[in-house]
C-alpha cells in the first residue's frame, strides 16, 4: 500500500468511527483496528489524531475544492466548499467542536483567501495598488466569506448554500473593482 493510500485509508477510518461515536473518544487504537494496520505504520504517517485531522483538511478538502485548478469564481469555490462540508458533516462538526473550531477556521480562510487572491488578481489590472493594501483587500473579504461559513456551520448548516451565495453576490456585486480603485487612489 503506498503512502497515499494509507492516509486515506486511515482519514476513511477515522470518518466512519466519528460516524459512531465522538471525536474525543476515538483512540489510534480504534483507528488502526478499524483500518486493521498496526499502530506502527499510523505513527510512521502521523504524529497523532490531530495531524491525521490536519491531513484530511489539507489533502482531502483542498482536492475536492481545488480540484487541479482554483474556481473560476468566488461563487464556484465557495459552493464547492460547502458541498466539501455537507458531503463531511460529521467529520467537519466534530472537529469543529472538538477543537473550538480552529481547525475548520484555518481551512475555510486558507481557500477563501485563495479564492479572492484569484479574484483580485484578474481585477487588479490598472490599479496601482502596493502589496499591502492588495493583502489587506484580501484578507477583509476572506475573513467576510470564513465568518459567513462559520456561522453557518454554527447554526446547523440548515440555510441552503446557494441561497447564501446568491445573497453574498447580490451585496458584493461590484465591490471588488470599488475597492481595488479605493486602495489604489489612497495615498
Amino acid at each position: 500500500m503506498t503512502t497515499k493510500m494509507t492516509k486515506a485509508a486511515l482519514a476513511a477510518s477515522l470518518k466512519k468511527l466519528l460516524e459512531k461515536k465522538p471525536l474525543s473518544k476515538i483512540t489510534v487504537t480504534d483507528i488502526t483496528r478499524e483500518c486493521r494496520i498496526n499502530r506502527h505504520t499510523f505513527y510512521y504517517h502521523f504524529r497523532d489524531i490531530y495531524d491525521l485531522i490536519e491531513w484530511i483538511y489539507v489533502s482531502e478538502a483542498e482536492q475536492y475544492i481545488i480540484g487541479g485548478e482554483i474556481p473560476d469564481t468566488w461563487q464556484e469555490g465557495l459552493r464547492r466548499l460547502f458541498q466539501f462540508i455537507l458531503d463531511n458533516r460529521k467529520f467537519v462538526v466534530e472537529t469543529y467542536m472538538f477543537f473550538q473550531q480552529d481547525h475548520l477556521l484555518q481551512f475555510v480562510h486558507k481557500h477563501a483567501a485563495l479564492l479572492v487572491s484569484h479574484i483580485v488578481e484578474r481585477k487588479k489590472t490598472g490599479f496601482a495598488i502596493s502589496q499591502e493594501k492588495e493583502r489587506f483587500a484580501i484578507d477583509f473579504y476572506a475573513y467576510a466569506l470564513e465568518g459567513i461559513v462559520y456561522s453557518w456551520v454554527k447554526n446547523g448548516m440548515k440555510q441552503d448554500p446557494e441561497e447564501i451565495i446568491q445573497m453574498l453576490s447580490a451585496m458584493i456585486q461590484g465591490m471588488g473593482e470599488i475597492t481595488l480603485q479605493h486602495l489604489a487612489e489612497m495615498q
